[in-house]
C-alpha cells in the first residue's frame, strides 16, 4: 500500500461522507445513485434516491413500471434521459439476467447505459470486486497526486487507478470521490487535505490555487448551486424549460398545448406556439413526451 492509500483510506475512515446508498450492498439501489449524481449536487440526489427506491425498489418494480410514472417520480431532477436510461437499464437486467445485476465489471457494462465508470462502481460498492471506477472527482486526485499534472489523459489515469488499487477497492474509490469533491477542486485547497504529504501537485496547486482566487470566485464549489445556475446560464436555457414540460405533464395526464404553454414559460404567447412544438418534438425525440396526431395535446409516454 503506497503512502497516498494508506493516507486516504485512515482518513475516509474517520471523515468519509455518510450517504444513504454506502449503507447498502444492493448493486441496484447503488446503480440508481450512480445515474441520479450524474451532473447533479448530492444534497439534490438524496431525497430523490430515498422516493425512487420506494416507488421503485427492485429492477422488476422499475421494469414493469410506464415510463410516465418513472418521469414523474424523477421530474424536479433534471436531465430526465437519465430516467429513461435507466428505466431501459432495468428493463433489460429484467430480461437478460432475471432481475439481478450481474457481478463483473465486463458483464456489468454490456448492459445498455453501463459505462466504465459505473460497472466498476458497482462491480467494487456492491460485489467487493478489485476494480477502479473513475469519475470526475478521482480523475482530478490521481492525475494530481500521482501524475502531478492536471491534464492527464484518460488512460493513464484508469492506468495509475488499477497499479493503486488496494484491497478495499470500495473504500478507496469512495475515499477518493470524497477527497476530489472535498479538497481537490478545480481550484485545490490543499491545506487540509488527506493526501497532501503524498500529492506530486501540491506545490504547484498552491501556486495555481492562489492565483485563481485572486481572479475569480466560481471556484467556490465543486459543481454550480441553484442559486448560481438561476443566475446564469441555466435561467431561461432550453434544459429548463425541457424540465419544466415534465412537470407540467407529471401533474396532468395530458394537457392542450395552448394550456402547457404557460406552465412552461411565464407570459407566454400565442406567438411562440412554434417555439413551444418545436421543444416539444425535440422531448418526443427523446422518448419523454408524447403528442397526438395532430401536436395539439401531449403527454408522458
Amino acid at each position: 500500500m503506497t503512502g497516498l492509500s494508506r493516507a486516504a483510506l485512515a482518513w475516509y475512515r474517520q471523515r468519509g461522507r455518510n450517504l444513504p446508498w454506502r449503507r447498502t450492498r444492493d448493486p441496484y439501489a447503488i446503480l440508481v445513485s450512480e445515474v441520479m449524481l450524474q451532473q447533479t449536487q448530492v444534497a439534490r440526489v438524496i431525497p430523490k434516491y430515498l422516493a425512487f427506491l420506494q416507488r421503485f425498489p427492485t429492477p422488476l418494480a422499475l421494469a414493469n413500471a410506464r415510463l410516465r410514472d418513472v418521469l414523474a417520480v424523477w421530474s424536479g431532477l433534471g436531465y430526465n434521459r437519465r430516467a429513461k436510461h435507466l428505466w431501459e437499464t432495468a428493463r433489460a437486467i429484467v430480461a437478460q439476467h432475471r432481475g439481478h445485476l450481474p457481478e463483473t465489471a465486463e458483464a456489468l457494462r454490456a448492459l445498455p447505459g453501463i459505462g466504465r465508470y459505473t460497472a466498476g462502481a458497482i462491480a467494487s460498492f456492491a460485489y467487493g470486486a478489485h476494480e477502479p471506477a473513475v469519475e470526475t472527482n478521482i480523475r482530478r486526485v490521481l492525475s494530481r497526486a500521482v501524475l502531478g499534472t492536471d491534464r492527464a489523459g484518460e488512460a493513464d489515469v484508469w492506468r495509475v487507478a488499477g497499479e493503486l488499487l488496494p484491497r478495499d477497492a470500495a473504500s478507496w474509490n469512495h475515499a477518493l470521490m470524497d477527497i476530489g469533491s472535498m479538497f481537490c477542486r478545480t481550484t485545490p485547497n490543499c491545506s487540509p487535505c488527506p493526501v497532501r504529504d503524498a500529492c506530486a501537485f501540491r506545490a504547484t496547486a498552491s501556486k495555481i490555487g492562489t492565483a485563481k482566487r485572486r481572479t475569480s470566485k466560481r471556484d467556490r464549489a465543486d459543481v454550480p448551486t441553484r442559486t448560481s445556475r438561476a443566475n446564469g446560464a441555466w435561467e431561461g436555457s432550453r434544459r429548463q424549460y425541457r424540465g419544466r414540460v415534465i412537470r407540467a405533464l407529471a401533474a396532468a395526464p395530458s394537457l392542450p398545448v395552448r394550456e402547457l404553454g404557460p406552465r412552461v414559460k411565464e407570459g407566454f404567447s400565442s406567438s411562440e406556439l412554434p417555439w413551444l412544438l418545436d421543444l416539444l418534438a425535440d422531448l418526443e425525440r427523446d422518448g419523454l413526451v408524447a403528442l397526438n396526431p395532430q401536436k395539439t395535446r401531449a403527454a408522458l409516454p
